[in-house]
């Protein structure tokens, strides 16, 4: 699947690297805030028990 959707990337290979690199860095910061806001939103903020 991976092979396959690099394949799909236009230009030659360093250009292919280059936007692989580029989409999997902002897929990475998109999942970070997700999770940042998952756990603000729905899950314990770290306050105190009882």
């Amino acid at each position: 699947m991976l092979k396959r959707m690099f394949n799909s990337l236009p230009g030659p290979t360093p250009v292919r690297i280059a936007l692989g690199v580029a989409i999997a860095a902002v897929a990475l910061v998109a999942l970070f805030f997700f999770y940042d806001w998952l756990g603000q939103t729905y899950l314990d903020t770290g306050g105190t028990i009882g």
